[in-house]
């Protein structure tokens, strides 16, 4: 390229000077930018293996512990409320009694979270104690003497210290949950901000600037570093909890024996679809089913085969019926079906699959005959304004008048008779 000559200056113009400064300001500003990058930030992160840990967190076992001991604890009231309403729950209150002492007492083999717990937290160290003062005694007492009168008594004193149970699991899953956002508020400061002494030295001036870019890179490659194995734990973390809750809200609904729901969970669906039959006209059946002589069965063979007559029947009913409607095991040998949009004809139909189901069944025993079993079946239907209490009560009054007239067949409730259904 050829340069092109510069224009002639104008000659009305003043001449503007050369464009200079003083050597003195060359030097001060270069001092200060040296200055400026040798202030050398030493930083002495103080908690660098607590931000490790919390890059890798774990499940909060603590959390996960305070809160299986509040189910736990609702479910063994209600069992208690099923014993002294005679539903032969003593072996499930010995049970729950068994699993709650595991969780209170150390020397059950108590979980490692617990005793982390009992160290770090000393109040919630006071409510598990306040806790196993009044669980271990009533565990003791039914592994003794394991009769009708022990469950009965057990059962209303259970009853009678309802109050300060949930009291107790309450404030502890309340407790567990505040410490553990409050220390996880502090790692997060920690991590994130750091804790950093800084120090002015004499060699930072000639070498801060060199120092504080290595630090910096360093800082940086361990805040990716920190950051990714952060996001991967957390995700670990979520999924974990996801999963756990999933798993205590099914033991919380589903009775462990026959996996239907369970009373608490039957009667929780029930009322949502009698407020949909009080919205829409549809039609509503309830089966109130129980076994035949089944004390007899395990007077004979025992529990064992006792669960066994059980689990099939809950199998058997559960094959005859549709997928929509709601099958519950309300205790002991006593069964529920809620039949939404079916009317009472239907309803006897569906009562009668069931019945012959039941009767098929044969469940082998030590001897060479195997056990068969019979049921009986009281039936009513949704009338509008009705409650589900209602329904079931007439349910149950129908189931009453199967028992009465011989076992082995099915009752409806009528609302001026009772009317009698027998299969041909």
């Amino acid at each position: 390229m050829i340069p092109q000559p510069n224009p002639a200056p104008d000659q009305n113009s003043p001449a503007l000077p050369p464009l200079r400064h003083p050597r003195w300001l060359t030097v001060v500003l270069s001092l200060l930018l040296i200055s400026m990058a040798g202030l050398t930030v030493l930083a002495t992160i103080t908690l660098r293996d607590h931000a490790r840990e919390l890059a890798e967190p774990s499940l909060s076992s603590d959390f996960l512990v305070s809160y299986q001991i509040a189910t736990e604890v609702n479910l063994l009231i209600d069992t208690a409320r099923a014993v002294r309403a005679h539903d032969n729950k003593a072996t499930e209150l010995v049970l729950r009694l068994e699993v709650l002492a595991s969780l209170l007492d150390p020397a059950m083999d108590a979980p490692r979270a617990q005793a982390l717990l009992l160290e770090e937290l000393p109040q919630a160290r006071e409510l598990l104690s306040s806790l196993s003062d009044l669980i271990i005694p009533w565990y003791a007492q039914m592994q003794v003497a394991f009769t009708e009168q022990t469950d009965r008594g057990v059962a209303e004193d259970i009853l009678g210290n309802a109050g300060t149970l949930r009291s107790l699991s309450d404030r502890l899953v309340s407790l567990i949950h505040l410490e553990q956002g409050s220390m996880r508020d502090l790692n997060r400061q920690r991590l994130h901000g750091g804790f950093y002494r800084l120090e002015w030295t004499i060699a930072g001036l000639i070498t801060g600037s060199i120092v504080l870019a290595v630090w910096l890179l360093v800082l940086n490659y361990q805040s990716r570093q920190f950051g990714s194995r952060l996001a991967h734990a957390n995700a670990r973390l979520e999924s974990a909890v996801a999963q756990r809750t999933q798993e205590l809200a099914w033991l919380a609904n589903t009775d462990p024996l026959t996996e239907l729901k369970n009373r608490r969970a039957f009667m929780e669906v029930g009322e949502a679809l009698i407020m949909q039959c009080r919205r829409y006209p549809h039609p509503l059946s309830a089966l109130l089913i129980d076994i035949d002589h089944f004390k007899s069965i395990n007077d004979r063979y025992g529990h064992h085969l006792g669960d066994e007559a059980i689990r099939q029947v809950a199998d058997a009913m559960t094959a005859a019926l549709r997928e929509t409607d709601v099958t519950g095991r309300l205790g002991g040998e006593e069964f529920a079906v809620l039949m939404p949009h079916t009317d009472l004809a239907a309803a006897l139909q569906a009562a009668e699959r069931v019945r012959h189901a039941v009767a098929q069944l044969r469940i082998p025993t030590p001897s060479s005959t195997p056990i068969t079993l019979t049921i009986s079946i009281g039936v009513a239907g949704y009338e509008h304004g009705m409650s589900l209490d209602i329904l079931v009560m007439h349910a149950d009054l129908a189931l009453y008048r199967a028992k009465h007239d011989g076992r082995d067949r099915i009752r409806t409730y009528g609302a001026d008779i009772m009317t009698s259904y027998e299969a041909s």
